[in-house]
């Protein structure tokens, strides 16, 4: 079933292993992370020194009334906060480094991926939840592990020195506030899991947002002509407050950590003071009770900290779990270890294939061959499995049974590379880039720009790139917006001409154009086909009866096979198909 913005994603479950696989991302990085903790490290102790100063002034400098010593340790104090920023803003630029770094090769990591997934993952993908986890996820996954992670790791061992410099001036005072955070870090633990379940509900309420304005933007101009607008808007809104009415829960569980340490903060700092100053001085000094005290602060500031940091990590493994989910998608269109490269000739044969989606077979026993350098015309009904033919040759999809040969090698033995390197297929709807013409034309190939316009001359198409604001350096609109449709196709048929595949796939190349262009555009095929082994699927019969051998697709089967005048003497299925469209 199609995935789209009405239905959210399936459920998955917490996993350590994605926390583990994540660090293969930092690994290359350690370097940066040890300084960034190393630096937090000194810049967390030179603050926990400011209590012990302030303790030290109060029960032996005031006493002892040595004033001039106030200046020195007010100047101590003053040298340990100024290093203390500097250093964390030096923290900060490693993490922001680090944060670029990460989020880049996991985007890189993920865009690979999805150059290589199947067709059948994108047919059943909403695009826009696609795009979600390519370009937002990892930005979150890397700003939560560069940032939050880093912080988590600092927060514990803040809470381990603060431990250390309370125990070690009076362990009962200081087991009031530890014994409490020691419970409150427990109960984060056990709600940690419905904070993670939470905000992978939100993450699907956002990501079916996405979905709707992708499907939405590239549909724009149904929505117009139908005066869907309202309705749209309608649809938006209602997914909109989805995603808040889910965010919020997931926030009340955050702020009930944040609140609960806000609370036990309060509760354990009077506390010390209530204990220490009516049960403890003076055999406890004033000085020591307030660094205690100071202390305690200093417990549940990382904890409040803390809990909203563990609360982001669990978001992290949400998102982690579907970026993990992408990348570990089945290519099922796999690259053999031992794949061939070789000089392709264009001789195509289908072997008993056997082809279906799902669990419908589109082809069934299908064999067809196909010489080098021949034009083969591929008719039939609506669904028949002629678009099916073209797409196995490129292996776009692989069969289920038999199998596919170009020049007496399985194509499943060659690179990919290799195979649709040396085939070029124009469809009736071509895309073209937001880049210059040029760049459109050349794609990666480096061609001087005289032998592409040389090209173009050819196929009558460079009088209308030169008279573009910028000629052949025009960046076009998106999809070539700002052209004809004709002139969209025969910039795709020089795009091909430059390429020079052994084997041109056309389907439904010269629909809905009209008469005038689609003589052009035949007068330029006629070029471009020159030489190639031809596969062609067209609307219109008449346009392929000049073709070397035309076969009609029926019944999963190549039912019919001949030239153009040997089918129509046999008065057969392509007979009748033919006579109807000369009638209409």
């Amino acid at each position: 079933m199609i995935n789209n913005y009405q239905e959210d994603e399936n459920k998955t479950s917490f996993s350590w292993q994605n926390m583990k696989r994540i660090l293969k991302y930092v690994s290359p990085y350690k370097r940066r992370v040890f300084i960034a903790i190393l630096l937090s490290i000194i810049s967390s102790i030179l603050v926990l020194l400011i209590p012990q100063i302030i303790a030290y002034a109060i029960d032996e400098v005031f006493p002892a009334k040595e004033y001039n010593k106030i200046i020195i340790l007010a100047g101590i104090m003053l040298i340990c906060v100024l290093l203390s920023a500097y250093l964390s803003k030096k923290k900060s630029n490693q993490l922001s480094i680090l944060l670029n770094k990460i989020a880049l090769d996991l985007k890189v990591y993920i865009f690979k991926k999805l150059e290589y997934l199947p067709n059948t993952y994108y047919d059943t993908k909403s695009h826009g939840k696609i795009y979600t986890r390519a370009s937002t996820y990892p930005d979150e996954v890397a700003v939560i592990f560069c940032y939050i992670l880093v912080d988590v790791a600092l927060d514990f061992l803040s809470l381990i020195f603060v431990a250390i410099f309370m125990l070690n001036m009076n362990i009962y005072l200081s087991l009031i506030a530890i014994i409490p955070a020691i419970i409150l870090i427990l109960f984060f633990i056990l709600i940690s899991p419905l904070r993670r379940k939470l905000k992978l509900i939100a993450n699907d309420k956002a990501a079916n947002t996405n979905a709707f304005l992708s499907e939405s933007v590239n549909g724009i101009m149904v929505t117009q002509s139908f005066n869907r607008e309202e309705k749209n808007t309608h649809i938006l809104t209602r997914l909109e407050n989805k995603k808040i009415k889910a965010e919020y829960h997931t926030l009340f569980v955050g702020n009930l950590n944040f609140s609960l340490s806000g609370i036990f903060n309060i509760a354990t700092t009077a506390l010390i003071y209530y204990i220490g100053l009516i049960y403890m001085y003076p055999v406890t000094s004033i000085g020591s009770i307030m660094a205690i005290a100071t202390y305690a602060g200093r417990i549940w500031n990382p904890m409040q900290f803390l809990s909203s940091n563990i609360g982001q990590i669990m978001d992290a493994s949400s998102y982690l779990e579907r970026i993990f989910e992408l990348l570990d998608e089945p290519l099922v269109i796999e690259e053999k270890k031992n794949a061939k490269v070789m000089d392709i000739e264009g001789n195509i044969e289908f072997k008993h294939v056997d082809f279906g989606y799902n669990d419908s077979l589109v082809l069934n026993d299908f064999n067809l061959k196909i010489k080098k350098g021949e034009k083969v015309g591929l008719v039939g009904q609506t669904g028949s499995g002629k678009t099916t033919v073209l797409s196995l040759i490129s292996r776009f999809y692989d069969v289920k049974e038999g199998e596919i040969t170009i020049d007496g090698v399985n194509i499943k033995d060659l690179k990919l590379n290799c195979l649709r390197g040396n085939i070029s297929m124009m469809l009736q709807d071509n895309y073209l880039f937001s880049r210059s013409v040029y760049d459109n034309l050349v794609l990666d190939k480096k061609i001087e720009l005289e032998k592409v316009r040389e090209i173009c001359k050819m196929l009558e198409i460079d009088e209308v790139i030169m008279s573009l604001e910028k000629g052949y350096d025009t960046i076009l609109l998106n999809n070539a917006s700002n052209l004809s449709s004709g002139e969209r196709q025969l910039l795709c048929i020089a795009r091909i001409m430059i390429q020079n595949p052994k084997v041109l796939i056309l389907d439904e190349a010269t629909s809905n154009i009209d008469l005038k262009t689609e003589k052009k555009l035949e007068k330029a095929l006629e070029l471009v086909t020159k030489n190639r082994t031809t596969l062609i699927v067209a609307h219109r019969i008449s346009t392929i009866k000049d073709c070397d051998k035309i076969v009609l697709v029926k019944d999963k089967k190549v039912y019919e096979e001949g030239t153009h005048k040997e089918l129509m003497r046999k008065k057969g299925e392509y007979y009748h198909l033919y006579t109807r469209q000369s009638i209409i």
